[in-house]
C-alpha cells in the first residue's frame, strides 16, 4: 500500500512542479475548517440527539475543553483513502484562550496555520505565500469553531451511534454529524480519554469515503504560551491572498 506525505492544510492553489516532481497533496480544506470547534459559548438549548448517543460524555467532553486555558504538544495524521493509498504526517499544536491556535507541520510537506483569535493565516513555504481570512468565516457553524472555544457540540452537531470502528478502542468515541452541511465532510468522531474526557484523536470522515486520522500527543496543559505564537509576520514581498 503506497504511504506518501501529505500537508495538514491544503495549498491555497496548486503549485508549479517540474515533470516527476512528488504532487503537494491535500484532503480538502474542510480540515482547517474542522481543526479550528471548543469551549466559550453561554448556556444554550441542547437539541435532541439519536440513539445510540453517549450524551453523558458528550457533555463531559464540552465542559472538559471548556476547563481548558492553553494547551501545547504535537500531532500525528493518517489519511487512509478510498484508493488504497496512505497519507502520513506530523507536527506541533498549540492552543490558548480564547481562540488562539497554532498548527505547524513539518518538512517535507511544511505549512502553517495561526489565529489570535480575530484573524487566520495560513502560510505555505513552497508557494511562498500566505492567505489571510477572518477566522469567523472559516469557523462559522464548523467543527472549527470547537478547538477554538467558540462553537458548542451539541449545538452545532447530531451525535448518533458510532458506524464504523474508531481509530483508538482504548478511547471514549462519538461520532458527530455537522447539523449545518459543510463541504466534503460527512461526519466526525472524537476520540477522548475515559478519565478525564480530553479529546486525544479525532477522525474526518468526507464524503467519498476517505478517512483522516489525527491523534494528539505529548500534550501539555496550562503551559505559558506567548502571545506571538499566535500571530504571523507578512515577510517583504511575500505574495499576499486576502479573502
Amino acid at each position: 500500500m503506497p504511504r506518501i506525505a501529505v500537508p495538514l492544510f491544503p495549498p491555497s492553489r496548486p503549485p508549479q512542479r517540474a515533470l516527476g516532481a512528488p504532487i503537494r497533496t491535500a484532503w480538502p480544506r474542510v480540515v482547517a475548517e474542522s481543526l479550528l470547534v471548543l469551549a466559550l459559548v453561554a448556556p444554550a438549548l441542547v437539541p435532541a440527539q439519536e440513539a445510540g448517543c453517549d450524551t453523558a460524555l458528550l457533555a463531559r467532553v464540552q465542559s472538559a475543553y471548556q476547563a481548558i486555558g492553553s494547551f501545547q504538544g504535537r500531532f500525528d495524521q493518517l489519511d487512509r483513502r478510498i484508493d488504497g493509498t496512505v497519507a502520513e504526517g506530523k507536527g506541533q499544536i498549540a492552543y490558548r484562550k480564547p481562540g488562539r491556535m497554532r498548527w505547524a507541520y513539518e518538512p517535507p510537506q511544511e505549512q502553517l496555520l495561526v489565529t489570535d483569535g480575530a484573524t487566520v493565516w495560513l502560510y505555505d513555504p513552497v508557494l511562498e505565500n500566505v492567505t489571510i481570512q477572518p477566522l469567523a468565516d472559516l469557523t462559522r457553524g464548523t467543527p472549527l469553531a470547537f478547538l477554538l472555544g467558540a462553537g458548542n457540540l451539541a449545538a452545532d452537531f447530531t451525535c448518533r451511534a458510532l458506524s464504523r470502528p474508531p481509530a483508538d478502542p482504548a478511547l471514549a468515541t462519538l461520532e458527530l454529524v455537522p447539523r449545518q452541511p459543510i463541504p466534503a465532510l460527512e461526519y466526525i468522531q472524537l476520540g477522548v480519554q475515559p478519565d478525564t474526557a480530553r479529546i486525544a484523536a479525532f477522525s474526518m470522515v468526507d464524503t467519498q469515503g476517505n478517512v483522516r486520522e489525527v491523534r494528539l500527543q505529548g500534550l501539555r496543559f496550562g503551559a505559558p504560551l506567548a502571545p506571538d505564537l499566535f500571530t504571523f509576520v507578512v515577510a517583504p514581498g511575500m505574495e499576499v491572498i486576502q479573502k
